[in-house]
């Protein structure tokens, strides 16, 4: 279903579908509760305990039985208990490509929290996100419902690759790969709260928002502020200028007024993984960091700022992680490649391959926040929609 976001539909019919599908979802739950088996007291205590192990470890049949306790209130779950129980019984109904039951979940943890998020989304299949922020979404604008957006919540888009000459590398996985790396860059050493990149995908399907440039629209900028509490967007392209000539050009808004915060680029030869490395240092160090700053301090928000600057914690964590990460030979550059790798494969529905993508990435940089927990969710995917000979 689409957002009224900006179809032409009126608020008013917005409201009346929204009503429609959660009532649905409602009578689809106490529906399905009657052939339901009550799950015994020592298996909805393991559940409690942990429902994602029972996910990825492929407990399918008890999580759906614990799940639909829960669903219909015969648990004395704590609310956040409720929300990662229903989300799990979701993602296997998703799984399952029973998208009704899947609803009736979904509807459950909407009614409980309008505005809430996904929990470990992370972990979670792309279907799953995409149904959850839409059903989301629709519910909130009906009712008239806006974050607040904060300061330090910064949204990401995807890296684009305008380029029209081939070079060296893949630059659609290159452009990934560097999307990947600067948003572990920024959770890691900077303040802000990093909206993730999954949970902006399904933002855009639903306001049928194209290219990253669109976001400098007030009609595509406000959405994204309102929904997803984003002060400010972050986004870039590169282009190959030469065989061995890369531009990479960076642009920050605000969300709310559409004011271009940063708009910089920057021409470099990429030879090798040590200037990967020396890119990514000039973009934060130099570029970036120096405008974060001004724009927290000129907003009232210099208490965020860690004494001496902000460049005095992020020098220190690029540092550790040029050691971790082999600099001198193609190691910087195969983390780069392989996340891209991974991220396109996630896109096209390829779980195989998005999993031993992500695994290649953890191997090379074991630190990395992100490859394992897509490993493991992939790996579930795959068993879970593939049946075993």
């Amino acid at each position: 279903m689409r957002s009224a976001i900006l179809g032409n539909r009126p608020v008013a019919q917005a409201a009346r579908v929204t009503a429609a599908l959660l009532l649905a979802g409602a009578l689809f739950g106490i529906l399905t509760s009657a052939g339901a088996q009550g799950a015994p007291k020592p298996l909805l205590a393991e559940f409690r305990q942990d429902p994602y192990a029972f996910y990825f470890g492929l407990r399918t049949p008890d999580a759906i039985r614990c799940g639909q306790a829960v669903l219909q209130g015969q648990t004395d779950f704590n609310p956040e208990e409720r929300k990662q129980a229903l989300a799990v019984l979701a993602a296997i109904y998703v799984t399952q490509d029973s998208e009704p039951a899947a609803r009736a979940a979904v509807t459950q943890i909407l009614l409980e929290n309008p505005q809430c998020e996904l929990p470990k989304r992370e972990l979670m299949p792309k279907a799953l996100i995409d149904l959850f922020y839409s059903m989301r979404d629709s519910g909130m604008l009906a009712q008239g419902i806006k974050m607040e957006p904060d300061i330090r919540t910064l949204a990401i888009g995807d890296i684009e690759n305008n380029s029209i000459v081939a070079g060296k590398y893949d630059l659609d996985r290159f452009a990934k790969g560097l999307t990947h790396i600067m948003i572990s860059d920024l959770q890691g050493a900077t303040p802000f709260r990093i909206v993730d990149r999954q949970r902006l995908a399904a933002l855009r399907d639903e306001i049928q928002m194209g290219q990253n440039a669109d976001i400098m629209d007030p009609k595509y900028a406000v959405p994204f502020g309102q929904l997803t509490g984003a002060q400010s967007y972050l986004f870039g392209s590169l282009m190959q200028v030469d065989e061995k000539k890369i531009r990479f050009d960076l642009r920050w808004v605000n969300t709310a007024t559409t004011e271009i915060l940063l708009s910089e680029g920057i021409e470099v030869k990429l030879n090798s993984s040590d200037d990967l490395f020396l890119l990514e240092r000039k973009l934060l160090l130099d570029i970036l960091v120096p405008k974060i700053e001004e724009y927290f301090t000129a907003n009232g928000a210099g208490e965020y700022i860690p004494e001496g600057g902000l460049g005095k914690k992020v020098e220190p964590f690029l540092e550790a992680r040029g050691k971790e990460v082999p600099r001198k030979d193609t190691g910087y550059i195969d983390l780069l490649l392989r996340a891209g790798d991974a991220m396109l494969a996630e896109e096209e529905g390829d779980f195989a391959a998005a999993e031993a993508a992500w695994q290649d990435v953890a191997k090379i940089h074991p630190e990395d926040p992100v490859a394992s927990d897509r490993s493991m969710a992939n790996h579930a995917l795959l068993a879970m929609v593939v049946p075993k000979e």
